[in-house]
């Protein structure tokens, strides 16, 4: 534990004219701030030193469950202002006016400005794919399932998993700029004072765009993955064309698309009442903005990883 603590100085300050003299006056100044690294001891301030002394276990323990206690109440609040986000979104978009302009804007910045960016690494993705499980499956003569495991994988994983971390980096961290811009500029309150529901207004549009695209967006990576996986097996491995998409969509289950176009679905809504919710908690001017979008994006990642763990032990292995 490092302490901190301002240790006085004494200056002191004689009479010019009789050296001799005692002193006219004490001055109390502070030096720059000490710090000491007690590795767990408690300081105890006299006049001039800090004392360090040994906790005793008992104060240690509560010290502890304090600060676990506080932790856990944090996250709690955080996760609740979140639902709370989320449903008062759902519930302005059944009752203010649909904003159709501003969702088809919204729907060109989630779909069409994000699908390059996603097409390239989908197709990427494919061919890492299929390299990785040739190298293994060479092994024991089963080079034609390739075509299986990169169709299996990219539907059921990471194709939903891979779209979701490109909008919540791309799409999400604007989002949380903009309303943080808003917000610490005070725009925000200037909508609720025109009667405006700033999150009718600014969430609303962006929460529809996003549940849309985002299984769309799933769906191409999920055909350009394979094709990925196609060019590798057929011109680097000399697979037979007809046999790759014959393995691919072989095992494949009607099931597991459905399962991910739902996770897409799911972490839509995530990167979006995520990200507006660090907007609208943004404080602190330009600095403020900066850390609400690295906090948005983190989190956002963090949430769709849970949820994809979630959704995974629901349909696979509960």
């Amino acid at each position: 534990m490092v302490i901190v603590s301002e240790v006085p100085r004494l200056s002191l300050r004689a009479k010019r004219s009789n050296p001799t003299q005692s002193l006219r006056g004490v001055e109390r100044r502070s030096n720059p701030i000490e710090v000491r690294d007690c590795h767990g001891l408690r300081p105890r301030n006299d006049s001039c030193t800090v004392i360090c002394e040994n906790l005793h276990p008992i104060e240690l323990m509560t010290n502890f469950l304090e600060r676990l206690g506080r932790n856990g109440l944090g996250i709690f609040s955080y996760f609740g202002s979140l639902g709370l986000l989320g449903f008062r979104t759902v519930g302005s978009l059944f009752s203010s006016k649909f904003r159709g302009r501003e969702v088809l804007k919204q729907m060109d910045e989630f779909g069409n400005r994000s699908f390059p960016m996603v097409g390239v690494i989908s197709i990427l993705l494919g061919m890492i794919l299929a390299m990785q499980s040739a190298a293994a499956l060479r092994r024991v003569g089963a080079q034609t399932y390739v075509g299986s495991l990169v169709s299996l994988s990219a539907v059921r994983e990471l194709s939903p998993i891979f779209v979701a971390l490109i909008i919540a980096s791309r799409v999400g961290a604007a989002i949380s700029a903009e309303i943080g811009s808003m917000q610490v500029t005070e725009q925000i309150d200037a909508l609720r004072s025109l009667a405006v529901n700033p999150v009718s207004y600014l969430v609303g549009p962006r929460l529809i765009a996003a549940i849309i695209m985002m299984p769309a967006l799933t769906l191409m990576a999920i055909f350009l993955s394979i094709f990925g996986g196609w060019f590798i097996a057929v011109y680097g491995m000399g697979i037979n064309s007809n046999m790759y998409l014959y393995q691919s969509f072989k095992f494949l289950l009607f099931k597991d698309l459905l399962i991910g176009l739902l996770k897409s679905f799911v972490f839509g809504l995530i990167i979006v009442v995520v990200a507006s919710r660090q907007g609208f908690e943004t404080t602190g001017g330009a600095e403020g903005v900066g850390r609400a979008t690295t906090l948005s994006v983190a989190f956002s990642f963090l949430l769709v990883v849970l949820a994809d763990l979630i959704i995974n032990a629901f349909f696979y292995f509960l």
